[in-house]
């Protein structure tokens, strides 16, 4: 599950109001926020950039909202996954895949950490 509702009603916002920033309707917010559809690339940025948060922390994927609670450069990274998420859409590719693609490489490099320690690395 994804994170709008929580950041929407932080903002005390409605449905309607958040609908009408993002021009979409409110029954598609709703259905976003219970998960039932996945959010376009460009409905994602917009959100991540209006709840300052990363689009990642929306998704429910991390638990890191903002830049200044990591070190290095959020910005970069989530500016990188955009610039990813836009490539994927015109490319044909649905944000549950892109989704999916990324899970696949985090378990794969998370398997690969794994080995390493049990070699000794």
């Amino acid at each position: 599950m994804n994170k709008i509702r929580e950041l929407r009603e932080a903002k005390k916002m409605t449905q309607i109001d958040l609908a009408a920033m993002l021009n979409v309707s409110q029954a598609t917010l709703s259905n976003w926020e219970r998960g039932v559809h996945d959010l376009d690339n460009e409905s994602l940025a917009q959100m991540a950039k209006f709840f300052d948060c990363s689009i990642d922390y929306l998704l429910n994927n991390s638990p890191i909202r903002f830049a200044d609670d990591v070190e290095g450069d959020v910005t970069e990274i989530d500016d990188a996954y955009f610039r990813i998420a836009l490539e994927a859409k015109t490319s044909g590719i649905s944000p549950k895949d892109l989704r999916m693609a990324m899970d696949l490489i985090k378990n794969a490099r998370e398997r690969d950490e794994d080995f390493g320690k049990k070699l000794g690395k």
